[in-house]
């Protein structure tokens, strides 16, 4: 079996899209690392690091004394993010282009820390077992995965207008490509299988933005922007259908009063572990 599709572009633009997540999810996801036990002068690798944001955010966590590797496949990516880290003045952050699954880091991390990119894994527990070579005895291991189901309803009130039918593409395109639904319930068992021990507390949440006045609208329209060849080739809409340029407009225009209130997964989860 090959690994899946990645389903979102390889572009500026959804970089930007990374970082305004990242926004949505930084508080939840350092509230795990701080759970886990993650602090000053520890050496930390984030996996499938994207823009860089996680990593951005281990740095505040392990400050001056610490150091934080980031790894992501896409060489353009890792390119932006050195950049990002320079530009903040973190010396102790570097990013290097690398599949996370056969990294060989020459010295051993005190903890590993990833953000929805195991559901990327054609085998997350092995793909974990496989990271987690770098990682000393006693190290942490923390994960916030999404808890995407593709075959669930869409959770968008009201149900019936465009911003449920554009979430309805995006969860289609998404699962086209591939990559393993409700894999934040499957956290702890992915750990268990890598050989970790896991906390028995994990962490769930959900984030809903609303529209008009909110961020809902151009929130749905960066994903569909990014995801738009998965969801094409899904069959769930077509270019002309989609109309990217006027998408976040007709979604206001399509707004009742009232507002629109929605998300496009079942919420985030957290688990923590360590390596015996």
């Amino acid at each position: 079996m090959s690994e899946p599709d990645y389903p979102f572009e390889s572009s500026e633009h959804e970089r930007q899209r990374l970082m305004r997540q990242a926004d949505l999810l930084s508080e939840a996801t350092e509230r795990l690392f701080r759970k886990a036990g993650i602090g000053p002068g520890m050496r930390v690798l984030d996996v499938g690091s994207g823009a860089g944001d996680v990593a951005i955010l281990a740095r505040r966590l392990v400050g001056e004394t610490g150091e934080v590797i980031g790894t992501d496949r896409d060489e353009a990516q890792v390119a932006f993010a050195n950049r990002r880290a320079q530009s903040l003045g973190y010396t102790n952050v570097r990013f290097v282009m690398s599949d996370y699954t056969s990294l060989e880091l020459t010295a051993s991390v005190d903890a590993i820390v990833g953000r929805l990119v195991l559901l990327f894994a054609r085998d997350p527990a092995a793909a974990l077992a496989g990271v987690c070579k770098n990682l000393r005895s006693g190290g942490i291991v923390a994960f916030q995965e999404n808890n995407m189901q593709f075959d669930a309803p869409v959770l968008v009130e009201p149900r019936d207008g465009l911003a449920a039918k554009v979430v309805g593409w995006i969860t289609a395109g998404i699962g086209h490509s591939g990559v393993q639904p409700r894999l934040g319930l499957q956290l702890y068992a992915i750990m268990k299988s890598a050989g970790l021990e896991p906390s028995p507390q994990m962490e769930s949440g959900m984030v809903i933005p609303q529209g008009p006045d909110g961020i809902l609208f151009p929130y749905l329209t960066d994903l569909v922007r990014s995801a738009m060849p998965s969801i094409i080739a899904s069959g769930a809409a077509t270019a002309a259908e989609i109309d990217i340029d006027t998408l976040e407009q007709r979604l206001a225009a399509d707004a009742p009063p009232t507002g629109v209130v929605g998300t496009v997964s079942a919420g985030f989860v957290g688990v923590w572990a360590r390596k015996p």
